[in-house]
């Protein structure tokens, strides 16, 4: 990567010696002691970092919005979210400042950006690139740190650069079976593929996120794939609930942590509204009902585990629509109360597909194979087992030749200084 210019999102990838300031007011000014062992792996490997992207407040929500930094906005629709938290990172490879910014994924937070700003968004399987060194695990396995692109070889090639266990490492998993730049040109092995077109929740699914799932499907089938409907059963309600859990009682920790470093408070002038609903949430949960949320995870792991015995890929919407209007969608720090509870079922309105495979610590991958009205991207999610990113690489440098994207740039752009 020697002299690739790079962004940083400014949340899970700590810079020693600069600014890392997670999109908050509790946190302003506050400089990284030590570098994330993923940054370090790009930076060494020669990426130019420029700066960091903007992020919404701890990375908590569905779009990128800050007392700090204001709204960031989508550049094939500036009217438009680039979702989040990751949407800092998506809108600047998007409008082609720079080829790859990092991002994170806790719940989409990759996935999504990718979707609506018609990017490819990798979430790797838990264990393939460190969380380290300030922490084992990031968000008790949830949260994945990787990078957005917009071309399938780049992604490629910063997974071979920052994948494998570094030392202390609370876990390792298998290594790739050769690098995974090389899974590129590798030809696509028939596959036995399951779709899901229904939301988690019930929400229904726009008609542009619906034409894209099937137009993927269709180029599959033409291929001689085996495609067929089905869906891990899981117990969505509970599952919301224990991601809830997870969730804020990580949030409360780090909130604490970086309010004794900073010698501030943890209150209204320092949080946003809804950081502040979900910090109180975590605080008063007990660790029993942390231990029984990442039970039902547990349970979750093992449906999806006997699920993908019989498919080798789900194919689903990234999405249940596209970019929505930031005056539409959720706002991270809305006037009046509003409950973790609410917050939670309000990311998980659009972003339902997602979730499941933070939990199992799944592959999956978000491409921009649609287009809506107006040119607006569109997203396809592709999850695999366990460790089979080879596969998600394969299946997307195809579908790359397949139905391009690399042609379509958005209004704003730098080819259009206009």
């Amino acid at each position: 990567l020697m002299g690739v210019p790079a962004l940083n999102k400014d949340l899970s990838f700590a810079q020693a010696g600069r600014c890392i300031e997670m999109g908050s007011v509790l946190s302003k000014g506050m400089i990284a002691e030590t570098s994330n062992t993923a940054f370090t792996r790009l930076s060494d490997a020669g990426a130019m970092f420029l700066g960091r992207t903007t992020t919404p407040e701890f990375g908590l929500t569905g779009t990128t919005e800050s007392r700090i930094s204001g709204i960031s906005r989508n550049p094939w629709d500036t009217e438009r979210t680039p979702g989040g938290s990751s949407g800092g990172s998506a809108a600047m490879v998007a409008t082609g400042a720079v080829p790859v910014a990092t991002a994170s994924d806790g719940g989409g937070s990759t996935r999504t950006p990718a979707a609506y700003c018609g990017l490819v968004g990798l979430k790797q399987t838990r264990g393939r690139i460190p969380a380290g060194p300030e922490r084992g695990e990031g968000g008790n396995g949830l949260s994945a740190s990787f990078v957005l692109t917009r071309t399938v070889r780049d992604c490629a090639l910063c997974l071979d650069v920052m994948n494998g266990p570094s030392d202390g490492d609370p876990y390792g998993i298998a290594p790739p079976t050769r690098p995974y730049v090389e899974e590129v040109a590798r030809p696509l092995a028939k596959m036995r593929v399951a779709f899901m077109e229904h939301s988690w929740t019930g929400k229904p699914v726009s008609q542009a996120s619906r034409a894209a799932l099937h137009a993927a499907l269709s180029t599959l089938e033409t291929e001689g794939h085996s495609i067929e409907e089905a869906t891990p059963e899981i117990d969505v309600e509970a599952f919301i609930v224990a991601t809830t859990i997870v969730a804020c009682a990580n949030l409360a920790s780090g909130v604490d942590d970086i309010a004794m470093r900073m010698g501030r408070t943890p209150d209204e002038e320092t949080l946003q509204s809804t950081t502040l609903a979900c910090y109180r949430y975590g605080k008063n949960l007990s660790a029993t009902k942390l231990l029984g949320a990442l039970k039902v995870f547990n349970k979750v792991n093992r449906v999806a585990g006997r699920f993908f015995r019989d498919y080798d890929v789900l194919v689903t919407p990234t999405n249940v629509c596209p970019a929505p209007l930031i005056d539409q969608y959720y706002r991270c720090d809305p006037q009046g109360a509003i409950s973790a509870e609410e917050w939670q079922e309000t990311v998980f309105e659009n972003d339902s597909y997602l979730a499941l495979f933070n939990t199992t610590g799944q592959p999956a991958i978000s491409l921009p194979l649609f287009e809506a009205d107006g040119g607006i991207p569109v997203g396809v999610q592709f999850a695999s087992r366990f460790g089979d990113e080879a596969t998600l690489i394969r299946l997307a440098a195809f579908f790359e030749r397949a139905m391009p994207w690399a042609e379509r740039t958005p209004p704003v752009h730098i080819s259009k200084p206009e």
